[in-house]
């Protein structure tokens, strides 16, 4: 069995992660060996329940607003073939509800997709921490921390 053995000091090596659960070696060099935990995910609006409240009462406030002024503007004055008194800001309203609806609520889903883009780059960063912690070795001796290619015990 083939062990490696610190450039400096020529001590055994042991792995980062062995190392920064070993009781032996003092607190504050242990703290420094651990690795960070790996990032959470954020919300932004929280796409739930609020957020479709939220865009939902925004939509039909502002679809009452503007179908209110389309009917004391156009649907008295004007109107339509086959429309009765009041029609014409119903429609309105409809049709604004379902513009601002749509509008609203793509922001808080847009605000999502960029906090999950932001969360998968980082969570590659973190996996690439991750694998270069793994390969990292430590000596207690001389706090000499780095990586080493580990020789093959293959004999064939």
């Amino acid at each position: 069995m083939t062990t490696n053995h610190c450039p400096q000091c020529q001590s055994p090596l042991t792995s980062v992660a062995l190392a920064a659960n070993d009781p032996a070696i003092p607190a504050e060099q242990r703290q420094g060996l651990v690795l960070p935990a790996p990032p959470s995910p954020q919300q932004s609006g929280g796409l739930g329940c609020v957020t479709l409240l939220l865009s939902f009462s925004l939509a039909v406030a502002t679809s009452v607003i503007i179908g209110g002024v389309a009917e004391l503007t156009i649907g008295t004055n004007f109107p339509a073939q086959g429309l009765k008194v009041g029609d014409t800001g119903i429609y309105t309203g409809v049709a604004t509800f379902i513009v601002g609806m749509t509008a609203l609520f793509s922001v808080f889903v847009w605000r999502q997709a960029r906090n999950d883009t932001i969360l998968k780059k980082k969570l590659v960063q973190w996996y690439q921490q991750k694998l270069r912690y793994e390969s990292e070795y430590y000596c207690p001796q001389c706090q000499f921390r780095g990586s080493l290619p580990l020789p093959s015990d293959n004999k064939g």
